[in-house]
């Protein structure tokens, strides 16, 4: 791309958490004038666009917290961190145990609050400026940069939802009550008021809705009798390249997968099954089936939907992947299983299915204090998947049609495409076709458990499904809101909000 990323800093020069706290009170007239600046052409608007993406990278957001760290933390899949005690020591371990407001775990968890709402506020600026200044864009670039920002803009809410609303939205009646973390859809110093979770979700859908209709012009999308040099207007510089790294039709389709089985119900599961069986026909992405390949691409390239390009990732990611020597005080974040959890996780008691599987036998790798997961260990500089963090993967659409298929009590059809992700990561045991509802279940809970670690997304797994206990959770404590939900900053409560 011609484009350089490390050049594109401050992209937008206004820093406020767009959650309408105190911080808002921080624009100012030159910051409005530095911004109308940035939109006076099409190559600020392409800039600020990939600025929105360097946000997103931040360490309390994708790069780090809301992946691999805190999120993946929280579904207990890897040994306890230590108590090194004091608000400085940097360790996640009061986290960990779901002890969200120390000295030590306030700011950890007040951040990825913070700095998502901010990457948000940059999004809304530029939506405004892309209707004011739309003359200075060519059509076709108006159409996927506008489309590009709904659909981040609706997977940056989703995920405050998912992190700091409620879970299990179909199996309570209480929530309907209830107000959901604070849907933005303007940048002003007016604070946005909380609505319902049904007025929230209608938001959500219709950034989601809007995003895919304009990003039916996405390169990615399958559409036939497109002229050669479609894009060549637009794509000179190769700014729409590598689209997997973008927000791109099929990444918005597969979050509106999400959202719909967040949501519950089973209309709502249907059209979720329809959406992700849209994605596994029609997307580029395809299954990885050959365990060669992970040795210079340990993150599934093939399979991402979504994905960012992460600077510098090898100094974020590979210090917390260490399980030698972990009482090293260097070391007190090390991410690792016991090698008992890798075992039960993977089902090695039977050689078909976990020494066969090469999520065990290639990506997790045995040090001193147990088993370390490699998906995100940085080592080839020179190839393309290096420094890539993956938001979405293709297996994810599968799990959610057999999820549905499941609930539909169509168990043939569930059992298949399970079968289907088994056997691309080198299980030689199939579910039988035969299997009952309740083992398609236990089945798709292993599976999550298998697939998505260093991805975050177990957690968001048991909370979507209330599950009350879950592996490794400790005996005293029941999973419920105290642990699912995450406190917002103490600075949202003084002005008003209501969690």
């Amino acid at each position: 791309m011609a484009l350089k990323l490390k050049n594109i800093v401050a992209v937008l020069v206004i820093a406020v958490f767009a959650s309408c706290t105190k911080d808002w009170l921080d624009v100012t007239s030159s910051s409005q004038i530095k911004a109308e600046d940035q939109f006076k052409s099409e190559a600020g608007f392409k800039d600020a666009l990939l600025g929105a993406y360097i946000g997103m990278t931040d360490k309390s957001l994708y790069s780090r917290d809301l992946t691999w760290n805190i999120v993946d933390l929280l579904a207990q899949q890897y040994a306890a961190l230590p108590n090194t005690g004091g608000s400085n020591s940097g360790t996640y371990s009061d986290v960990q145990k779901f002890n969200y407001r120390t000295a030590l775990s306030m700011p950890q968890v007040d951040a990825m609050w913070n700095k998502q709402y901010n990457v948000i506020a940059n999004i809304n600026i530029e939506l405004s400026y892309i209707e004011k200044n739309r003359g200075v864009l060519q059509s076709l670039n108006y159409t996927l940069i506008k489309g590009e920002l709904l659909g981040m803009r609706a997977f940056l809410h989703f995920d405050l939802l998912r992190l700091y609303g409620y879970g299990n939205l179909s199996g309570r009646q209480d929530v309907a009550g209830k107000l959901a973390p604070p849907y933005v859809t303007e940048f002003t110093k007016a604070m946005t008021q909380q609505l319902s979770y049904a007025e929230t979700f209608a938001l959500l859908n219709k950034d989601i809705t809007d995003a895919l209709e304009l990003l039916k012009q996405d390169p990615a999308y399958k559409e036939a009798g497109r002229p050669a040099d479609y894009y060549s207007g637009v794509n000179g510089d190769g700014f729409y390249d590598k689209r997997q790294q973008r927000m791109n039709y099929y990444a918005v389709k597969a979050l509106e997968a999400r959202v719909l089985l967040w949501q519950g119900g089973q209309d709502n599961m249907n059209k979720a099954r329809a959406a992700a069986e849209e994605v596994i026909n029609n997307s580029p992405a395809r299954l990885v089936t050959s365990p060669a390949s992970l040795s210079r691409d340990r993150v599934l390239s093939a399979e991402h939907l979504f994905g960012l390009n992460v600077t510098a990732f090898i100094d974020i990611v590979n210090p917390f992947l260490n399980a030698n020597n972990v009482t090293d005080a260097g070391k007190k974040n090390s991410l690792y299983l016991s090698q008992s959890t890798a075992e039960q996780i993977y089902e090695t008691s039977n050689i078909n299915i976990g020494l066969a599987d090469f999520r065990y036998n290639t990506l997790l790798q045995s040090q001193s204090a147990g088993r370390v997961p490699m998906k995100l260990w940085q080592v080839f500089s020179t190839t393309d998947v290096y420094n890539i963090m993956p938001l979405i993967r293709l297996p994810e659409m599968y799990y959610i049609a057999a999820e549905a298929y499941g609930k539909s009590s169509n168990t043939g059809k569930a059992v298949e495409y399970l079968n289907t992700v088994r056997r691309s990561r080198g299980i030689l045991e199939d579910i039988p076709l035969n299997a009952d509802q309740q083992r398609v279940f236990s089945e798709l809970d292993k599976e999550y458990r298998k697939e998505f670690i260093s991805e975050g997304q177990l957690f968001f797994y048991y909370k979507r499904l209330g599950k009350t206990t879950f592996p490794n959770l400790p005996s005293t404590i029941t999973a419920n809101d105290r642990i699912y939900v995450l406190p917002y900053p103490d600075s949202e409560f003084e002005f008003g909000r209501v969690q």
